[in-house]
């Protein structure tokens, strides 16, 4: 058993209300578990405990401290999060508030819209509009458009917001081109009819699930009822990253059981992009009967602060001592490009482990972003020098694995009848993909030779020249008209998952095609059927009546560039003793603490940019926002700087040995790098 310092352990006896406040990696969350063990060693059912927590994968850290304990199996134990909570309660409550939520079919249960699911519907939406014109010369992608929009939906429900209310912020607050007034109108146009069509249709979406919570569930006579009769205990972690509405909803069960627990990160509120309020949390301090502050890291040493105010006092203007700051830098990459940097880090974090006997699985590589190329020079380089790795991925875009848009071209030749066509570039990678050791040159070939776009089909192999078929080998012809033939007679009308499981299991994971085991093939096919099973299932709900417009928003939608908060895992399964590899966001609300970090790409401007998100401002639907007051340059600068300095403390805070530099001179494009966070550095380079 570990030893606890005397607030951990006041906080795990205190009795009615009490808020832990302190930086990150001082204690509280193990206050928080270690008071859940006191309350089921003290006799307290599981049953009676609510644990609410800021991230999904938070939940596990709970689950293991009561396994571990030897206290039994505690199955009714519910460890969850808002969003969760408001989607399982509504969907409980349906029957007594689907008619006064406004839903056209009470009686006709909801369909729940993961995120992939509502970006389908809101393409149905958006499409049109864009063909008819709208957000002309909007400088968006189409899928960001669907994404912004969503993102709209969802912080207007999450701060308290109708969708109306939403609008008009965002239109009150701009003080640009004019223009712009003309996409926020046609953007609210589109978030109503996305409403409108999750009313007809029962269909539940991240927005309408929490407004209906918030506004019909959590408040009403039922609802208190049942939370009262359960619950007598509540454990919030994390109060910081919680939304309005979270906060509102934890306020009013403070009422309602006999103890409550809730813990607040001095530095965090790194979700504030997706509504979370960490000044709004601040509001828990003075409603509860005892304030714990907890001041001892068990993870980063007093040089660690004094690097977080290096950089807060050149972004801030703040005065804050520096002297130890240099301590914590403990090795500078540098490289003109990219491949430079990457060449010059993986022997400086090799000699750190051998000499330091730092174990890999205590590694974080922490970039602003993390595109395919970055992403690949990286991990390559890891496996060349024998380092394992694990990437920590919470959104990504599937389109972006070669294997996936593979899978893809074969399920649409499949099917010509839905008139996808791939194109030949799409075709010679899925056979280069699909076949063990069919080199790009010779897959290009038959490409040209095979694949008719406008059919589209793959001819037979009797019409492949004598000569392209010597140049190619007899034995990837073969494969190619195997591949032809199984497309050609497998298809039918069976279902779209079905069939992508089918195509890897009988055909593409076989010897012939793959003589050893294809992992990330497996992890792929996995995702894909998952994927199309959900929309399988909700297909008609949504609005999709046969199965070809089934496979042709399926294909469609990941082709634009459809986001999964679910991303299939790439290559080998992540090794749990591997090198970390994260974005800024994913590290920090991961919240695991490394004795090393590395600081990838530390002069890319990713370390201070926000998002860009013309039709979304996160901000500006903040409840702390006043209304009628104008988002300016100053306020965009103001935010970019604040929200650097909370990066750096959090990743200091969570940081126990030290820091590696590494940086490019130039970016991916050739651009000189220099941002503020470089800067801020300097005096410690320069040492």
């Amino acid at each position: 058993m570990f030893e606890l310092k005397p607030a951990q352990q006041d906080a795990i006896d205190a009795s009615k209300t009490s808020f832990l406040l302190g930086a990150a990696g001082t204690g509280k969350s193990t206050a928080l578990q270690q008071r859940l063990l006191r309350l089921l060693a003290g006799g307290e059912t599981a049953y009676a405990i609510l644990v609410l927590v800021a991230e999904p994968e938070h939940r596990q850290a709970y689950f293991d401290a009561v396994h571990g304990s030897g206290l039994g199996p505690y199955a009714d134990l519910k460890v969850i999060s808002y969003n969760q909570m408001a989607m399982e309660m509504t969907t409980l409550f349906w029957p007594l508030v689907a008619r006064d939520a406004g839903f056209a079919y009470p009686s006709q249960p909801p369909t729940v819209l993961s995120y992939d699911l509502a970006q389908l519907l809101m393409w149905q939406i958006v499409g049109p509009m864009l063909e008819a014109g709208a957000f002309a010369n909007l400088r968006a992608r189409p899928q960001q458009i669907v994404s912004q929009l969503l993102d709209t939906l969802n912080r207007a429900a999450l701060n308290g917001l109708t969708v109306d209310e939403a609008v008009e912020r965002q239109r009150l607050s701009w003080a640009g081109e004019p223009e712009r007034i003309v996409h926020l109108q046609e953007a609210a146009n589109a978030a109503r009819s996305f409403r409108q069509s999750c009313l007809d249709n029962s269909l539940l979406d991240l927005s309408l699930a929490v407004e209906t919570f918030d506004r019909l569930v959590a408040g009403g006579a039922a609802f208190r009822r049942y939370f009262t009769e359960r619950y007598r205990h509540l454990i919030v972690d994390n109060v910081e990253e919680f939304t309005p509405a979270g906060q509102e909803f934890i306020h009013d069960l403070m009422t309602a059981v006999a103890t409550s627990a809730i813990a607040y990160d001095s530095g965090g509120g790194y979700k504030r992009f997706m509504a979370a309020d960490p000044r709004g949390a601040n509001k828990f301090r003075g409603r509860c009967h005892r304030v714990f502050e907890f001041d001892h890291s068990f993870t980063a040493p007093p040089e660690a602060s004094h690097l977080a105010n290096l950089v807060e006092n050149y972004l801030l203007h703040t005065t804050q001592p520096t002297q130890d700051a240099g301590r914590m830098i403990v090795g500078m990459a540098d490289g003109r490009y990219r491949r430079e940097m990457i060449a010059n880090l993986i022997p400086l974090i090799t000699d750190i482990i051998q000499q330091d006997n730092v174990p890999t699985n205590e590694i974080a590589i922490i970039a602003p972003y993390l595109d395919g190329a970055l992403r690949y020079t990286l991990t390559q380089a890891l496996k060349q020098a024998g380092l394992p790795y694990r990437l920590l991925r919470r959104r990504s875009s599937p389109r972006e694995e070669p294997r996936v848009r593979a899978w893809l071209t074969w399920l649409a030749l499949a099917h010509p009848d839905w008139a996808v066509r791939p194109s030949p570039y799409d075709v010679a990678e899925a056979l280069t993909l699909s076949i063990h050791d069919l080199d790009p040159a010779r897959a290009e070939l038959l490409t040209e030779q095979l694949y008719r776009p406008d059919a589209p089909e793959l001819r037979p192999i009797e019409e492949l020249p004598e000569r392209v078929r010597e140049r190619v080998g007899g034995q990837f012809a073969g494969l190619v008209e195997e591949l032809r033939l199984w497309l050609l007679n497998t298809a039918g009308d069976g279902a779209i998952d079905a069939f992508l499981y089918d195509l890897f299991s009988q055909l593409l994971s076989q010897k012939r095609f793959q003589p050893k085991p294809d992992v990330a093939g497996a992890a792929v096919c996995d995702w894909l059927v998952q994927a199309a099973a959900r929309l399988r299932q909700s297909a008609a709900a949504i609005g999709f009546r046969t199965p070809a417009e089934v496979g042709r928003a399926f294909i469609d939608g990941i082709n634009q560039g459809l986001v999964t908060a679910n991303p299939p895992e790439l290559g080998d399964p992540p090794d749990p003793n591997g090198i970390m590899i994260s974005t800024i966001y994913g590290y920090l609300l991961a919240g695991e603490p490394a004795r090393l970090q590395v600081w990838l790409e530390t002069a890319a401007t990713g370390w201070w940019d926000i998002p860009n998100q013309p039709l979304s401002n996160a901000f500006v639907l903040a409840p702390h926002w006043d209304s009628q007051r104008s988002w300016t340059m100053d306020e965009d600068f103001r935010i970019r700087n604040e929200l650097l300095s909370r990066i750096a403390r959090g990743l200091t805070s969570r940081c126990k040995d030290g820091i590696i530099l590494a940086n490019s001179d130039l970016d991916r494009r050739g651009q000189r790098q220099d941002s503020p966070l470089w800067r801020a550095l300097q005096p410690v380079r320069l040492n």
